[in-house]
């Protein structure tokens, strides 16, 4: 069926843009999701060397302060023993009040 001539031919402007703008926004769409999931990525790894990093410097500093514990247990031993008891009956001082 042929179609009707209108009295308006704007309206067949209107309906080809908004064809094409239609086609546009699923382009921008298909390069958005695109870059997304590229930028996630790169964000992911970015994020996850900086923990491992954390990770490893956390895990070097309680590793020197362990050291430094056995040293002064070492080095002191009856007043580490002290130190254990003190903190030790004031802990079960506190729990034991509840």
């Amino acid at each position: 069926m042929p179609k009707a001539k209108t009295k308006y031919p704007e309206i067949q402007d209107i309906k080809k843009d908004a064809q094409s703008l239609k086609e546009n926004i699923a382009t921008l769409k298909d390069h958005a999701v695109d870059d997304i999931k590229t930028n996630g990525a790169e964000k992911y790894e970015e994020i996850r060397e900086a923990v491992s990093e954390r990770v490893t410097t956390l895990n070097d500093s309680s590793q020197e302060q362990i050291q430094r514990a056995e040293t002064y247990i070492k080095d002191k031993p009856l007043k580490s023993v002290g130190i254990a008891f003190a903190a030790g009956l004031a802990l079960s001082m506190l729990l034991g009040r509840r």
